[in-house]
């Protein structure tokens, strides 16, 4: 008697509708040619052709195979159907991926470490690389993608299925890992904020070396510095607080007549990733009549290790420049996709140019944390009472 077990069922990509309709036809037309595979009664290939001679009454071979044990056998599934069948990439990426995965938890292994060990990871990497005619590098990359999709089988299924892509189902995946991330950030600022302002915003009447000098630690810093010529040290001081406080991420805001200088002194001190483009679409454009430009950008300039990929566009919502807290204030959405983009809920967000204090407003909605200043005594006072109006 064959045993159909289930989770052996589930690792087989399984034919589609045409590839079924053709095998059973040529089973009906020559009879089941190829022996079907079975470990201790059950079965690990031949599914299909089973299924077919069960219910046409049509004679079958069986082979029984010797193997150690189930983890063995699920490897022998995965290695046939590498061998055998007509895969997508991403179907092909799984099964090394868990053949690797399998392969590196064998059991009776030497100590860890031992180079002559032939199951050590890099050992494993090139034996299948070998035999799948790929890289080592590619054989580890599929085995970070399966064990990653051991979390999430039924998306993992429906991959092995052939139904959803890995692109697709890695990126869902992710997306629902924000989303749950933000909801319990914004309910723990929430919390905290109607507890206490101050423990999740902390404001100051202070210069942006004074602010850094206190010790702060931010995760982030997303900064827009004054433009004007006379303002320009500005961001050399900025660069060297982040540079001695060891922020991991600097976005700053610049315009463009003085790029050059703004640069050479942000990249003096703070090692440069990336220029990303901050689009302010509508009839919002700021005319910089020496140049006769009509600017309907700005760079923000990325500072730090690239630890995760990100687009390098970002924009505000059209008409969207919102001056009502301060001449030079930025717009909510704006901020709103920096933010999102660059940090991850729970972060510690500074902006040490506050100005009306949107990038608090924002970072606080987004369950971030806030810290930030501004030498004008009035704009501080004013950011504070923004702030708490939006928790009212």
């Amino acid at each position: 008697m064959i045993i159909l077990d289930k989770e052996f069922q589930a690792l087989i990509p399984p034919l589609s509708a045409e590839e079924k309709a053709q095998l059973e036809e040529n089973i009906v037309a020559e009879g089941c040619r190829d022996a079907l595979i079975t470990w201790q009664g059950i079965l690990l290939d031949g599914h299909n052709r089973y299924e077919i001679c069960e219910r046409l009454d049509i004679p079958y071979r069986t082979i029984s195979i010797d193997l150690p044990d189930r983890d063995a056998a699920a490897d022998w599934i995965d290695k046939n159907q590498l061998g055998r069948r007509n895969l997508t990439p991403d179907q092909m990426s799984l099964l090394r991926g868990r053949r690797y995965n399998r392969a590196k938890k064998a059991p009776h292994r030497p100590e860890k470490g031992d180079q002559n060990d032939p199951l050590n990871p890099q050992k494993t990497a090139d034996r299948l690389a070998k035999e799948h005619g790929v890289s080592p590098a590619t054989i580890k990359r599929d085995g970070k993608i399966a064990a990653f999709m051991d979390e999430h089988p039924e998306e993992a299924n429906a991959v092995i299925r052939g139904v959803k892509k890995l692109k697709d189902v890695k990126k869902k995946i992710k997306k629902r890992k924000t989303e749950k991330a933000l909801v319990a950030a914004q309910k723990s600022i929430s919390d905290e904020a109607r507890q206490s302002i101050e423990s999740v915003c902390d404001i100051r009447v202070c210069s942006c070396g004074e602010l850094f000098a206190s010790g702060i630690k931010p995760d982030a810093v997303i900064t827009d510095p004054p433009y004007p010529k006379e303002y320009l040290h500005l961001f050399n001081v900025l660069a060297e607080s982040c540079a001695a406080a060891a922020v991991p991420l600097v976005a700053v805001m610049s315009g463009q007549t003085y790029l050059p200088e703004v640069m050479q002194m942000l990249c003096k001190h703070l090692k440069y990733r990336w220029a990303l483009a901050y689009l302010t679409p509508g009839g919002q454009a700021v005319q910089q009549f020496p140049v006769k430009v009509n600017c309907f950008w700005k760079p923000v300039l990325l500072f730090g290790e690239a630890v995760d990929w990100i687009g390098d566009v970002c924009k505000s919502q059209t008409n969207d420049n919102d001056k009502r807290f301060h001449d030079w204030g930025q717009s909510e959405s704006g901020m709103s996709d920096l933010i999102e983009r660059l940090t991850k809920p729970g972060d510690l967000i500074c902006d040490p140019f506050l100005g009306g204090g949107t990038t608090a407003v924002v970072s606080l909605a987004l369950g971030r944390k806030f810290v930030g200043c501004d030498i004008d005594a009035a704009c501080v006072e004013k950011a504070k009472q923004r702030v708490e109006a939006s928790w009212k």
